[in-house]
């Protein structure tokens, strides 16, 4: 396979190139889809976690006044109560001791805290009273890491998620459906080249095989399925394939109950496939999950999008916990970065900085040091605050705006339902899907209507008469021309039984008449064959056929590539073109080898030449057709109609006068370039 041409040979069966084409098609679309959806959610998660990072979730740079407030000056010890400086060890009891009596003289009693044993946080880190305690602070908390769902920057991923998530789980379901569609496609590629190509039956259908051995492994490794809809699922995928090589069987016999069978089967791969798709639709299993994203949670790979284990559970969830886990306390830090705003706009006196106001006093008659720390000294680096992360700032405008200068946009009439982040990807593929299912089902009845005897769809050359000479028909068959029988009757084709050597593929038919016997000679690529048309009666009515064999072995055409085929001499040889339609050889028919070939040449100035600029291949002779005679007075001279690659028609001659090097030439055109023609 890996040599041979890359689409099916002419002359392959409809219903086989449709599911051919269409699986290609299925494959096609699922694989560019992957690589659109992986593309928007690597960008989009990338353009989001930019924006986490430095704005939402960054740590705070220590500021000036905070390195400053942490320095402490041997004149800070001044500021400690009278008992601590003046404490005799072992005498005045212990430094802490010290520190709670001076709390609970202090004009703020029953301040929670203070006492020992209570399971309140102390006021003060330090046994001076000077350093306030850091648990409140948002970073040192350690009570929160005790559930990591309610980790802050946890919660803006969870938000933040639904933008990307879509994308990046439809992304793997569409790879792994483009590869189950390639697969498919590849199994009748199969079907028509080494089956009705080749007749290779028993390589067809172990090949085949094959390819549904790896696509049902597959679907058992990219999905988590029940045993009835894996097995429902199996069977699907595999009667395609499997039944579109037993029609192609039935179909190389020829004969009528073989055509009978393949009229039968044709319809039936493209039901199977159909519902493949409408299975898919359904064992996908897809959801709206927490933060309104749609994953096919159906499909293994989908669900290690999950790092956190939130789609699992999320489900013992409320509706309302999962909002309530998603609010942020916005309005009382909107008033503390206000408060923080006001308190830093003081101007700066001389000795006393940040170092020196961090430690104060409380109390109005026994004043006591009041315990603080640098972070709630004015000017000090806060980090951002929570109210910035609304739904507002994760919109995907936010990025390139679309309004002009001048105008707002309304969050809640800009989206529409059916263009939410978390739902686009989902209605994508939904809508592939079911367009390629439909694709399925339409063809699949027009296979079962042309299988009826229903022909609106077929095309039929029309037939003119003849006046002067043959008249061009279009698409090549010039050498057809109607004939009107005696009442005005048009003449009925003649169905013949034709048998042939075992591995022949033969493209041309040529005949010829002596007396009562007509003699038939075909070629394929590298052989010829000829017949005797044979008629028997059977209950009295006349049947004909004919028995191929191969010819006698020509040595001029060894290796040589027959192009047509043309039958002289009444009957007992044949003329081949070959040499991209530049030689016409003469071989023995009727079963006695030649002696010696007879070899000619066409002359080929008057041909075209190619324009590889353009995209204009080089003008052959594609194809020949000899007249019995040229005229009353053409003598010895032979006369022929060529046809040309390029759609040209030409009447040809042997045996000129004065033709010294080619045997045959061209007389006159009897119809022009079709290409020029089209072009003019």
């Amino acid at each position: 396979m890996a040599f041979c041409e890359g689409r099916l040979a002419s002359g392959t069966p409809a219903w086989l190139v449709g599911c051919h084409t269409l699986s290609l098609a299925g494959a096609f679309m699922y694989l560019l889809m992957s690589v659109w959806f992986s593309m928007h959610a690597s960008i989009t998660a990338k353009s989001y976690e930019t924006r986490l990072l430095t704005q939402l979730v960054r740590l705070p740079v220590p500021s000036w006044s905070q390195l400053e407030g942490a320095r402490t000056y041997g004149s800070t010890f001044e500021k400690t109560t009278t008992k601590q400086m003046l404490r005799v060890p072992f005498v005045m009891g212990t430094q802490q001791r010290v520190l709670n009596e001076k709390a609970d003289g202090s004009g703020e009693a029953g301040r929670p805290g203070q006492n020992e044993g209570s399971g309140a946080l102390p006021e003060s880190a330090d046994l001076w009273g000077l350093e306030g305690n850091g648990e409140k602070i948002y970073e040192l908390d350690g009570s929160i890491r005790t559930n990591p769902d309610e980790l802050r920057h946890l919660q803006l991923i969870k938000q933040v998620m639904k933008y990307w998530q879509s994308y990046d789980g439809f992304a793997r379901v569409a790879m792994s459906m483009g590869t189950n569609q390639l697969i498919l496609g590849l199994s009748y590629y199969v079907i028509g080249y080494v089956l009705i190509s080749n007749k290779a039956i028993m390589a067809c259908w172990l090949v085949v095989l094959l390819f549904m051995v790896i696509a049902t492994a597959l679907i058992r490794l990219d999905m988590s399925l029940t045993g009835l809809e894996f097995r429902a699922a199996v069977v699907l995928v595999s009667a395609g394939p499997a039944l579109t090589a037993l029609a192609a069987q039935q179909w190389r016999l020829h004969t009528v109950k073989g055509y009978e069978i393949v009229h039968l089967l044709a319809p039936l791969p493209y039901a199977a496939e159909a519902a493949w798709l409408m299975l898919l639709l359904y064992i996908s299993k897809v959801g709206e999950q927490e933060g309104g994203a749609m994953l096919p949670t159906g499909f293994r790979s989908v669900m290690y999008i999950d790092v956190f284990g939130w789609i699992k559970r999320a489900r013992a969830k409320g509706k309302e916990e999962q909002e309530a886990a998603l609010s942020f306390n916005t309005a009382e830090e909107e008033e503390e970065a206000e408060a923080a705003a006001e308190a830093s706009g003081g101007p700066e006196v001389a000795g006393k900085g940040p170092a020196m106001a961090a430690a104060s006093y409380e109390g109005r008659l026994l004043k006591a040091p009041k315990a603080s720390r640098p972070e709630e000294l004015p000017g000090a680096a806060k980090p951002p605050p929570e109210f910035l992360a609304k739904p507002e700032m994760f919109d995907p405008t936010t990025f390139v705006p679309r309004e002009k200068d001048g105008h707002q946009a309304n969050h809640d009439q800009d989206i529409h339902p059916y263009l939410k982040p978390g739902l686009v990807p989902w209605r994508i593929f939904c809508s592939a899907t079911s367009l390629l299912l439909i694709l399925w089902w339409t063809s699949g009845l027009l296979i079962l209507l042309q299988a009826s005897g229903w022909s609106a769809l077929r095309v039929s050359p029309l037939l003119r008469d003849s006046e002067e000479g043959p008249k061009p028909i279009e698409q090549g068959a010039f050498l057809l021309e109607e004939a009107v029988a005696p009442g005005g009757q048009p003449l009925m084709g003649e169905h013949i039984e034709t048998s042939w050597p075992f591995g022949a593929a033969p493209k041309r038919l040529a005949c010829a008449a002596d007396g009562g016997a007509v003699s038939l000679a075909a070629s394929s690529r590298f052989g010829l064959f000829e017949a005797e048309l044979q008629q028997t009666k059977t209950s009295g009515v006349a049947d004909r056929s004919a028995d191929f064999r191969y010819a006698p072995a020509c040595d001029a055409l060894e290796g040589e590539a027959l192009q047509d085929v043309a039958v002289d001499c009444q009957g007992r040889c044949a003329l081949l073109l070959h040499r991209q339609g530049r030689r016409l050889t003469r071989c023995a028919l009727k079963g006695v080898r030649s002696e010696g070939a007879v070899a000619m040449s066409l002359s080929d100035g008057w041909l075209g030449e190619g324009d590889a600029a353009a995209g204009e291949a080089q003008e052959e002779v594609s194809s020949l057709a000899l007249l019995d005679s040229c005229g009353k007075a053409s003598g010895s001279q032979r006369c022929a109609y060529a046809e040309t690659t390029s759609g040209r028609l030409v009447e040809l001659k042997s045996g000129l006068e004065g033709s010294m090097r080619a045997d045959w030439l061209p007389t006159r055109v009897l119809m022009a370039d079709s290409r020029a023609m089209r072009r003019g």
